[in-house]
């Protein structure tokens, strides 16, 4: 079983990721997973992008992802393409996962699995879900940026919410607003209780 883990920047995505991996569960952060994905793929990335991201260290190539986050986020053609090297490429990895593991439980950690086509790939989505005024200070506290900065980054997001897409798969929604952690971990337990994976 594949099980999809999204929520909006700063909703409690991770926390929950945590909950669901202390209970056993492997979980991916497709985030993190992409940024090594970056070096995983140097020679696309610099067919794509040149030399100038690129740095060499102890003789091997890596990515640098302050260059390439320097030229995506001005150039949404460019995150395209950029999307286009690294969705693929972590796709194949789950395919390669689900195969070697056809009665294992597998959670994708990800905001933007929907954009990045993988829901076709998991049998439900737990979405977690927060008030834009938690979610704006959470990120102020966590990452220091004022609210102008937090509106950019919730226009990127766009199609994340549960509410403006379809998922196409059963959803289950944990609702993270008040920061009630006992609460939230109820909330896991009972999914998890729904699903059978208890």
């Amino acid at each position: 079983m594949i099980i999809g883990l999204a929520g909006k920047s700063c909703s409690g995505k991770n926390y929950v990721g945590e909950i669901l991996r202390s209970m056993g569960l492997e979980v991916w952060d497709t985030d993190v997973m992409c940024h090594n994905g970056l070096s995983e793929n140097i020679q696309a990335i610099v067919s794509e992008f040149g030399e100038g991201v690129v740095i060499r260290r102890n003789g091997h190539l890596e990515a640098s992802r302050p260059a390439i986050g320097k030229i995506v986020f001005s150039n949404p053609q460019k995150l395209r393409a950029l999307e286009g090297i690294l969705y693929p490429w972590l796709r194949k990895l789950v395919l390669e996962w689900k195969a070697s593991n056809p009665d294992g439980i597998l959670v994708l950690n990800g905001a933007l699995l929907y954009r990045a086509g993988f829901c076709d790939l998991c049998d439900c989505m737990i979405y977690v879900d927060a008030s834009y005024d938690v979610r704006l200070s959470r990120a102020m506290l966590r990452d220091g940026i004022d609210e102008k900065t937090f509106l950019l980054r919730e226009k990127s997001q766009g199609d994340v919410d549960f509410r403006d897409v379809d998922y196409g798969i059963p959803l289950y929604i944990v609702t993270n607003n008040d920061s009630n952690l006992e609460e939230v971990n109820r909330q896991v337990i009972d999914i998890c209780d729904t699903l059978g994976i208890v």
